[in-house]
């Protein structure tokens, strides 16, 4: 490929998207935006994808086969799979598509802890130009972005929604209707980014057809980015891996990575951008030595508990979001920001019969203090990293998430949750039945029975379940404080909600890896322009603050970067 682009845009997610959209909306400059998977809506968007469940969460085809995570560290917790998004769309194709903002103070942090102009009155009118609130307007909305945002109605929750709905309203949570609007403590329907009936992943929204006929951008999936293309003390492309396993030089005036925040790190060292002595020590020449990047990384811990529903508490037939309400709470813990927890309240856990007879109750940690690492693997540089979330390594975090039980153990005690839930359980090792839930007949058929026999047996069922997980009731957890606090370490998990390995700073901040407009210190040609740039995880999910974050950089870097002279 002898062009030269004047942007290429490595990484087609969430972030990638967006700045595909706004760069190649000014026809003069050329666009390039690379993908290693699949641009699995080019001709017509396929029905799991379409699908607001999603069902796409179960397709290995749009998800990187390699990353493995550990929860905690390397030495005390196994290396897991992370559902994370290969395809034009990326984790937007994937995931539960919800859609909070997080609270204000959490940007004001941002500002405060170095970058400049990403408090909350900054950040406010972004969220404004990338949404269309079906439900509200006003100041604080807006209604003609490309994000459709809606909630469910009340009149619409399904029997586990309003039971806990009910609970919450009894032990003293208000109702919010607008969770992206309003910040107090409450219970609230989950704000969803999607269509009536259809999701709307940023590939979606920001790659629309008018998107895609513009001649000034080229879109190159099956293409992977293996390094950074450096000259001198300048970035000028990248070094590409085809499908028939070519390497090919692809040359750029100017480059953003918009990778993701375990694979925009990675793509960094293995580029010689990060720690100068880790470097070396694997042998990769050093272009600027950057003690912050893989640093700092973040994402919501999270407990799952779980129950086997009643036959009056199971969700009406039909594909409907996954989840439709959620609570948000303050833990009230010197220095922990309010609404600091959460709570995801879902009666729909899966495609199959077994999914629609589970109810599950999930506390999360919305502001932990607790932060990891991105590293390359020792053993395989070239194509490994090491990711350690070092989960709970601050005691803070587990006394939280040890209140989030207690919560979520009174809303299970609640009479109109307990009249239709048997008795609640804790699923220990639920990554070992995510196997049974690929899209198959044969998953399809072993879940059909499986559910048969807990209609009519449901204490013998779940016995049966117990082959394959860990069923730990939640009666001996709560008596026993010892014993929780082991249970919480042990099992926790984490959720999509990546972020923080690239975070932006002042430059006199030794971990800061760009500047408050993407620019990575020390280097020319470079923007990092996705969710690794958050300097703290917002406590709320990350979609649509990367959302945000890449439609507030793609406008920096068209006022910024000199582009060239035409005429």
């Amino acid at each position: 490929m002898n062009a030269v682009f004047d942007y290429l845009i490595i990484g087609a997610g969430a972030a990638g998207s967006v700045l595909a959209n706004r760069l190649s909306a000014d026809p003069r400059v050329s666009v390039a935006l690379l993908e290693a998977g699949d641009d699995v809506v080019a001709h017509g968007v396929p029905p799991d994808v379409q699908s607001v469940f999603p069902l796409s969460a179960f397709n290995p085809r749009y998800m990187w086969p390699d990353t493995r995570v550990h929860w905690r560290t390397a030495q005390d917790s196994p290396a897991v799979p992370l559902q994370q998004g290969r395809n034009v769309g990326g984790s937007s194709s994937i995931m539960g598509m919800w859609a909070l903002r997080g609270m204000p103070g959490d940007y004001d942090e941002w500002r405060d802890r170095g970058a400049e102009g990403w408090g909350w009155d900054n950040v406010l009118s972004w969220f404004r130009k990338l949404e269309h609130d079906i439900d509200f307007d006003g100041p604080m909305h807006g209604n003609d972005g490309p994000v459709p945002i809606r909630r469910e109605r009340a009149a619409d929750w399904q029997p586990l929604a309003r039971a806990v709905a009910a609970a919450a309203g009894a032990a003293g949570f208000a109702q919010i209707d607008d969770m992206n609007a309003e910040f107090s403590d409450g219970h609230c329907s989950l704000p969803i980014s999607r269509f009536e009936t259809s999701r709307a992943s940023a590939g979606l929204c920001y790659l629309d057809d008018a998107t895609r006929r513009r001649t000034n951008l080229t879109i190159l999936s099956h293409t992977e980015v293996r390094r950074l293309l450096v000259e001198g003390a300048q970035v000028v492309g990248a070094l590409v891996l085809r499908d028939d396993g070519s390497l090919l030089p692809i040359r750029a005036r100017h480059t953003i990575v918009t990778a993701g925040a375990l694979r925009t790190p990675a793509l960094l060292l293995r580029s010689g951008i990060g720690p100068g002595d880790a470097l070396q020590a694997l042998d990769i020449p050093v272009v600027a030595d950057l003690r912050g990047v893989g640093r700092n990384l973040q994402n919501h811990p999270i407990l799952y508990t779980a129950a086997l529903l009643r036959p009056a508490g199971r969700d009406a037939p039909g594909l409907r979001p996954a989840g439709s309400t959620f609570i948000r709470w303050s833990s009230g813990i010197e220095s922990c920001t309010s609404g600091d927890l959460g709570l995801y309240v879902r009666s729909y856990l899966s495609w199959h019969a077994l999914g629609r007879r589970l109810a599950s109750l999930a506390p999360v940690l919305m502001r932990p203090l607790s932060r990891g690492t991105v590293t390359l693997d020792p053993a395989n540089p070239d194509t490994a990293s090491r990711i350690e979330f070092n989960f709970l390594a601050d005691d803070r975090d587990a006394t939280r998430l040890a209140q989030g039980f207690d919560l979520t153990c009174s809303l299970f005690d609640a009479p109109e949750v307990k009249a239709i839930c048997h008795p609640p359980f804790v699923l220990e090792d639920a990554q070992r039945l995510m196997r049974f839930n690929q899209l198959s007949r044969v998953n399809g058929m072993r879940a059909r029975v499986a559910a048969a026999w807990m209609d009519i047996d449901p204490r013998g069922g779940l016995r049966a379940l117990q082959r394959y997980a860990r069923l730990t009731p939640l009666a001996p957890l709560r008596q026993d404080r010892e014993a929780l606090m082991s249970h919480i370490r042990n099992t926790v998990t984490g959720t999509g909600h990546v972020c923080g390995t690239c975070s932006m700073g002042k430059a006199s901040d030794p971990f800061a890896v760009t500047d408050a407009n993407g620019a990575v210190y020390k280097i020319g040609g470079l923007h990092v322009a996705d969710a690794s740039v958050m300097p703290v995880v917002p406590a709320g999910n990350t979609h649509i603050p990367t959302i945000m974050v890449a439609e507030k950089l793609a406008a920096s870097i068209m006022n910024t970067v000199p582009r060239r002279k035409t005429g």
